[in-house]
């Protein structure tokens, strides 16, 4: 009895040992800094991973913040800007790769007053799809976007476009798997008179391109309702921490 004793006293140290070891080890992987981990959700209740560990060698930043204007009067969760810019308004563009070679691109307004926003026709989420692998493209242009505290590292003293030494915000938004049309949710705009084509002249409409030559719209796009709910978390290794200021709530 008394050996069984000194066996069981001294395995209870490895034992706790290897729990640590592990309980690290997953708290490690629940910390990935630079993961995209999304899942879409059919109407069937059917669903697929959009995830995947960002590339940073293709993926410069996480993203770029520019200060927003309005030609129009444009209500956000609780501030309205009526014409000029808003110092507390940003867009933001965020194109992140995979290490697959898959792509997602991002755009939203941020507002540094509050800790989400909507997301509408003319902002969303694109997942580029990868056909080896038979991934359908994912769109969705309407939801919630919430970004926290200080998911979203923006100077809101600065009047030019910055660039984001990170980025965390959850996804919870509803769109399409595209099976038909187009999957572009576009970073540039480009002037247009038939919404299909880009044109050198000036116009008073504009489409997203990627391109610089077609028109992209995520209304195009067709295919099953899925939702998107999930988090996003980049960090850049291009840009020096403490370079964006980030805005408390």
């Amino acid at each position: 009895m008394a050996s069984k004793k000194m066996v069981f006293s001294k395995l209870l140290p490895v034992t706790a040992a290897v729990l640590i070891a592990a309980s690290f080890l997953i708290s490690c992987n629940n910390n990935n800094i630079n993961k995209v981990d999304l899942t879409a959700t059919g109407a069937d209740g059917s669903q697929f991973e959009i995830t995947g560990d960002i590339d940073k060698t293709n993926t410069s930043n996480c993203g770029t913040a520019s200060p927003y204007s309005a030609s129009s009067t444009t209500t956000t969760t609780t501030t309205t800007t009526t014409g000029g810019s808003s110092t507390n308004l940003f867009t933001i563009n965020s194109r992140l790769y995979f290490t697959t070679g898959a792509f997602i691109t991002l755009k939203f307004l941020y507002d540094s007053t509050q800790n989400q926003g909507s997301v509408d026709s003319q902002q969303g989420f694109s997942y580029s799809g990868l056909p080896l692998l038979n991934q359908s493209p994912v769109v969705a242009n309407f939801g919630k976007i919430f970004w926290g505290g200080s998911g979203v590292p923006v100077d809101t003293g600065t009047s030019s476009t910055q660039a984001l030494s990170y980025l965390t915000v959850t996804l919870n938004l509803v769109g399409n798997k595209v099976t038909s049309g187009s999957a572009g949710l576009a970073l540039t705009q480009c002037y247009t008179t038939d919404f299909i084509h880009c044109t050198s002249a000036t116009s008073s409409s504009m489409c997203y391109t990627q391109d610089g030559v077609n028109c992209y719209n995520t209304n195009t796009a067709t295919g099953p309702s899925v939702t998107i709910k999930g988090d996003i978390n980049c960090t850049s290794n291009s840009i020096p921490a403490g370079s964006s200021t980030t805005t408390s709530q």
